[in-house]
């Protein structure tokens, strides 16, 4: 397998290839209707919206000031029970509705329960008072009550829908000055339902002067507060509701946030030897080589549809590998798989040896497969899901190992014999340089008796036995150069010059045409021409 220096540097040339395909405008032919982002409303019935259910909790305003007259000429409360009638009515029936008013006293007219087809809306509407006549307005009381009646549900998405045209009147309540420790238990109550499901404080001001924002803030940390405008009470619910709806979308998207591809490879000679990584065996056959693999593409969302797109970089360290079929993008729907065959070509040449037999081959690629979904910009923008992200992209390592044999290239064999003559020719010239060759004569003298034997030079060394007098001896002659100047190296063993005497041995120099004497023995150079004496 590829060391880790090897895979950092196939990660950089990945990120700059993304980088470049980024920068760049897309072909024309690369634009697709699987492009287009698909509508709110369009990612509302493929991720059946309506079938998901939500929890909401209408919290009424029934204080005598929402007797006074609206923009209408109509009671603030008389347009609230014929909003809300109409508005129960667009839910669908999936969705649960619990009913709670609030003034002096918390009623709950309508527990939680889930909407009926026919006349549910009418049952709720006509459960309410008939006319609004409490003498204060205890919002904390009534948010407690939506919060004991979100907890009957296990829907998703819950939105507390608070409509009143008033602050805080509530003398004698826990809840009478925000702040209190009444409050801040009903805070951490709210915030203990929103671990595990969605629940939003919406505040439909009827009159100027409510303060609902601060009421809310004091359950709900970022409560949404539309405008104070009673003539437009039915957009506003239908807004709540449209919110809603995007919530529950939101709430099934959540399944799918950071879910991409799971990648398989194989064919011919395939194998996974562990997750991330793919080994296909080549073979031992050489020059260039193709393989066709299986690549199959599996998404794991369970409601969003993907765009893989598989992108390849070879090895930087190794023999290059081009891949055909890499680069299209591949659309799957949710949990679907699909395969697509790439074909990747290689050369599997001989590998440099001394010695001949197999070599490993290896060759390295990377496999990456990008992610990306159509739904992204409209999840993002119109349901307001802006931290959505489909998975980031897969990588899988796809090694080619087999093997080539080793020989050496058919120059190497003459330079190896050229090297060898230049080699010889050099150390017979240093050879000659340490041995030079002999000439002339060396006269051996018995210089007891006086007796002479000349020895004969030839050559690079000589060694004889003499006999001159009384001398038995074997000199042997050769020449170096010393400080510049050719002279003779002479060896002695001479038998013992008495009976029973031991051997004598030594060695010495001898300058050209000069004597010296060693072991008892003269001996002395003579030349007819001394010019030129050793070569």
């Amino acid at each position: 397998m590829h060391t880790d220096h090897a895979a950092a540097r196939r990660a950089l040339l990945f990120a700059l290839g993304a980088a470049l395909t980024a920068s760049g405008a897309a072909p024309a032919a690369a634009v697709t209707a699987a492009d287009t982002p698909l509508p709110r409303d369009g990612i509302y019935r493929s991720l059946k919206v309506d079938e998901v259910p939500s929890a909401y909790v209408v919290l009424v305003d029934t204080s005598s000031s929402m007797q006074d007259r609206g923009p209408d000429g109509a009671p603030l409360y008389a347009t609230v029970k014929r909003r809300l009638d109409a508005f129960l009515k667009t839910l669908t029936p999936a969705d649960e509705v619990a009913v709670v008013t609030f003034g002096q006293a918390t009623s709950v007219v309508h527990p939680m329960s889930p909407v009926r087809t026919k006349g549910g809306g009418s049952l709720f509407a006509k459960g309410l008072p008939a006319t609004a006549t409490e003498s204060a307005s205890d919002h904390g009381s009534g948010l407690e009550a939506a919060a004991e009646q979100l907890n009957r549900s296990t829907a998703p998405v819950g939105a507390v829908l608070l409509l009143t045209d008033g602050a805080v009147n509530a003398p004698g309540s826990p809840y009478e000055r925000q702040g209190t420790s009444a409050w801040k238990r009903l805070k951490e109550r709210y915030s203990a339902m929103g671990t595990n499901r969605k629940i939003v404080g919406y505040g439909v001001p009827l009159a100027e002067g409510t303060r609902v924002g601060e009421v809310l803030g004091g359950a709900f940390g970022a409560p949404r507060i539309l405008p104070v405008d009673p003539a437009a009470l039915g957009t506003q619910l239908g807004v709540t509701k449209d919110q809603v709806r995007a919530e529950k979308a939101v709430s099934v998207l959540r399944a799918d946030e950071g879910k991409g591809v799971a990648v398989t490879v194989d064919g011919e000679g395939v194998r996974t030897p562990r997750s991330g990584a793919v080994t296909l065996a080549t073979g031992d056959r050489t020059g260039a080589r193709s393989r066709t693999v299986r690549v199959t593409l599996a998404s794991k969302t369970r409601h969003v549809p993907l765009r893989v797109t598989l992108r390849t970089a070879a090895a930087p360290d190794g023999p290059g590998v081009d891949v055909e079929g890499a680069g299209r993008p591949v659309d799957l729907a949710p949990g679907q798989s699909r395969t697509v065959e790439l074909k990747l070509t290689w050369n599997q040449d001989p590998e440099f040896s001394l010695i001949p037999g197999a070599r490993d081959f290896r060759a390295g690629l990377g496999l990456r497969a990008d992610v990306s979904s159509p739904w992204t910009p409209a999840v993002r923008s119109s349901l307001g899901y802006a931290k959505f992200t489909t998975g980031g992209p897969t990588v899988t390592d796809v090694d080619l190992v087999g093997t080539v044999p080793g020989r050496a290239p058919g120059w190497f064999y003459p330079l190896v014999l050229l090297v060898a003559l230049l080699g010889g020719a050099a150390a017979w010239r240093a050879y000659k340089r340490r041995n030079p060759t002999l000439s002339g004569a060396l006269v051996v003298t018995d210089l007891r008796t006086g007796s002479r034997q000349t020895l004969v030079l030839r050559g690079r060394e000589v060694s004889e036995e003499t006999d001159a007098g009384d001398v038995r001896a074997r000199i042997t002659v050769r020449g170096r150069h010393e400080g510049g100047r050719l002279v003779l190296v002479l060896r002695c063993d001479r038998e013992a010059p008495r009976p029973g005497g031991e051997r004598l041995r030594d060695s010495g120099t001898c300058e050209l045409g000069k004597s010296t004497v060693l072991c008892g023995i003269g001996f002395s150079h003579e030349t007819g021409s001394q010019a030129v004496v050793m070569q």
